[in-house]
């Protein structure tokens, strides 16, 4: 779930609607599901380098450009020699609760604040809800429910029992295939700044770049300005190898 705002307040779209917004714009076919690096190297071709992409399925993919954006975890990341992120010391359950009939409650965002958690929750349509729950993370060497009904359960009876009805029903809807629960990592500013984010034509952007705690509601919204900037010099780049020109860096 996404949220962005404006001076009328915030807008949530879903997650998913928007995927299938941004694949819509592209040819069938074009892109490839399910399919995960295992390696990445570079060759030179005709005096350009060439990113080659090695899929666990066996299938090679070669791409004059190569951008990583799928997380904290992403093996583009490593590849470039960026530090790992580091544990926040929260960790965050996030779900989707659903209502058949409709719930009945404004469009309005809802927070709950107290000491070491924030919980709250948005409405996407008249039916579905998106809800989260930040807490500190349990003692070291003690591990994260990891089955749906267990993280719901505990959600529900510990760490959220004393939150008002409202926020308790949302998760009790919840759909248990959309829940999930896990760390809250982020990488440090200065690993961002004097790391080594790009080599020749493969480069990372949102998650993979600067992962970071949502307080701020900031980590969409970076990343659309990544995608900004990389679409400019991209373009100018296509625009210079088409044509005789000098190009001058303004970003």
């Amino acid at each position: 779930m996404k949220i962005c705002s404006d001076a009328a307040g915030p807008r949530s779209v879903h997650r998913k609607a928007l995927l299938e917004a941004l694949a819509g714009e592209l040819p069938v076919h074009l892109i490839r599901f399910s399919s995960k690096i295992s390696s990445i190297e570079t060759q030179q071709h005709e005096g350009s380098s060439v990113a080659i992409v090695h899929v666990e399925n066996g299938t090679v993919i070669k791409a004059k450009f190569l951008i990583g954006c799928d997380g904290v975890h992403l093996v583009v990341s490593r590849w470039l020699g960026l530090r790992e992120p580091v544990l926040s010391g929260r960790s965050a359950a996030r779900g989707l609760a659903v209502y058949p009939q409709g719930h009945g409650l404004e469009q309005k965002v809802r927070q709950y604040v107290g000491s070491g958690r924030r919980a709250g929750f948005v409405p996407l349509t008249d039916k579905e809800i998106y809800w989260f729950f930040t807490v500190t993370s349990p003692a070291k060497g003690t591990s994260l429910a990891r089955d749906a009904e267990d993280i719901q359960k505990e959600v529900l009876e510990n760490y959220a029992k004393d939150l008002p009805p409202i926020f308790l029903d949302v998760v009790q809807h919840t759909d248990l295939s959309t829940l999930t629960w896990a760390p809250l990592m982020f990488r440090y500013p200065w690993n961002v700044v004097f790391g080594n984010l790009s080599k020749q034509n493969i480069t990372v952007t949102g998650d993979a770049m600067h992962p970071m705690t949502p307080d701020l509601a900031q980590g969409g919204c970076s990343a659309l300005e990544d995608a900004v900037i990389l679409g400019r010099h991209i373009g100018t780049y296509i625009l210079c190898t088409e044509r005789t020109c000098t190009c001058t860096e303004r970003d």
